[in-house]
């Protein structure tokens, strides 16, 4: 069941490399261990291009001081500009180099590598909310014209409710014994920055 009672001092913002453990944790949390980011790549994304990283965090407050006390992360999008396929332009999809220390910033394709909400926060609707608040910045900041994942065929109704669309199976991803245990989908949703009338 979704609760539709959302924590109090919640709020999205940028990530930054300070946030790096934090981020390490929500990994661990989320995703089993051949499927997360390591450290390293996390630092990588939050160094290259933390533009394109968001974070979900919850706000504590000192009772007395009313001064935050601290910032605890309990969802995160991380993202990088993908390298152009040369062959195909248009068909750019997260590929296992990708995946690793790579980002491209001429690039128009932006690939969200992962999408977390920690599990005491799950089922509140709380991956619809970073997830369309990202993609609502990266529409209106124009960095790029299109958003790829891959995504296990379960998620993909919660995409589509989203906008994202299925492009086919990913077939480079699949070629990994990691990854291999399940079927992988690419989706891609175009970006378009809203217009509004004065």
């Amino acid at each position: 069941m979704v609760s539709s009672t959302l924590p109090l001092h919640m709020y999205i913002r940028p990530l930054i490399v300070e946030d790096a453990k934090q981020v390490s944790m929500l990994e661990t949390q989320g995703f089993p261990q051949n499927e997360r980011a390591s450290p390293e790549i996390i630092n990588y994304r939050l160094t290259a291009c933390p533009e394109l990283c968001s974070g979900l965090l919850i706000r504590e407050f000192d009772e007395d001081t009313k001064e935050v006390k601290q910032e605890n992360l309990i969802g995160h999008i991380l993202g990088t500009k993908i390298p152009k396929n040369t062959s195909n332009p248009n068909k750019t999809f997260i590929t296992l180099e990708s995946m690793g220390k790579a980002h491209s910033e001429p690039s128009d394709t932006i690939g969200i590598h992962s999408l977390v909400i920690s599990p005491n926060y799950q089922k509140k609707n709380l991956a619809t909310l970073l997830l369309t608040d990202h993609i609502q910045k990266l529409s209106n900041q124009e960095v790029g014209k299109k958003i790829v994942i891959i995504a296990h065929e379960p998620l993909v109704p919660f995409y589509e409710r989203v906008g994202f669309k299925v492009a086919g199976e990913n077939k480079d991803v699949a070629k990994d014994a990691q990854f291999a245990s399940t079927k992988w989908l690419d989706m891609v949703r175009e970006l378009v920055k809203e217009e509004y009338e004065n």
